[in-house]
């Protein structure tokens, strides 16, 4: 277990933000001490109840979520939910009701948009919506922002008060994996100064993406940043890591250690779990 801070939340409010979507409002006086990182794509690791056993959450049935919004006046986290068939934390969220509670611990962010930047564009499927929105509403007015936004059904678009060209697509099966790549070859690249390309989604997906901005387009390490959000079949992916007798983030210290910058530590990183059958 993680030696850093945890948090009883308890559930104040529910939404039906859309089909595939539900807003859940946390409080309580157990988090009134939590301090948000205050980056636009802010996640932490939330644990749930065990499915069908009333009680309170187990540390050890987490998945990490986006902090779509906290209101630091009121101490009150907003958090949405994607409600597809199977999950922990989807099953967990399409029968939530006011005083369900979960358990918070751990923070962390992967955008990180250089303060040169004139401009940024930003791709994902639903997974990373509420991420995608965080970034929209926080980011410089003057800062062009394009997105790109897949989701299952068009009942699912938001508004962000017109700050971003915003193209939505339609794909009705994400858990069959997104198509993301294709879209980021479609996209033209805004050449009116430096940049940043923010992609997240199914972690397959996202690996392609990665591979396409740094070894095909020939981007800058820094001017990225790719996040895998999910993964198909994630739970034979979980057994196999379970089996597996390697250290993960022992392995990716050792070759951050010996690498030149992030991206070079990721392409050894992906390429030793791919001859370990672990990608």
């Amino acid at each position: 277990m993680s030696d850093d801070p945890t948090y009883v939340a308890d559930v104040v409010a529910v939404a039906r933000l859309s089909p595939s979507l539900v807003r859940v409002d946390l409080g309580g006086p157990d988090l009134q001490p939590f301090v948000s990182l205050g980056v636009p794509d802010e996640a932490c690791y939330f644990s749930f109840p065990i499915p069908g056993v009333p009680g309170d959450p187990d540390p050890f049935l987490g998945r990490w979520y986006t902090v779509r919004r906290f209101d630091a006046n009121r101490h009150r986290m907003t958090v949405d939910f994607v409600t597809h068939a199977g999950g922990i934390g989807a099953s967990w969220a399409r029968g939530a009701t006011v005083g369900d509670r979960l358990l918070i611990s751990r923070q962390n962010s992967w955008y990180k948009r250089p303060a040169d930047a004139r401009w940024q564009f930003l791709l994902g499927d639903l997974a990373a919506l509420p991420a995608i929105g965080r970034i929209i509403e926080d980011c410089p007015a003057d800062l062009r922002t394009i997105a790109v936004i897949m989701v299952p059904d068009l009942q699912d678009k938001q508004s962000f008060a017109d700050r971003a060209e915003i193209t939505w697509v339609h794909e009705p099966r994400p858990m069959l994996g997104s198509m993301l790549t294709d879209r980021v070859r479609a996209v033209a690249l805004p050449d009116d100064g430096p940049g940043y390309v923010y992609v997240a989604g199914e972690a397959a997906a996202t690996r392609d993406v990665r591979k396409y901005l740094r070894h095909e387009l020939r981007l800058p390490s820094g001017s990225y940043g790719v996040v895998g959000y999910w993964r198909i079949n994630a739970e034979k992916h979980r057994h196999k890591l379970h089996t597996s007798s390697i250290n993960l983030q022992q392995l990716w210290s050792e070759i951050q250690v010996s690498s030149s910058d992030e991206q070079e530590a990721l392409d050894r990183y992906e390429r030793t779990l791919d001859q370990l059958d672990l990608l």
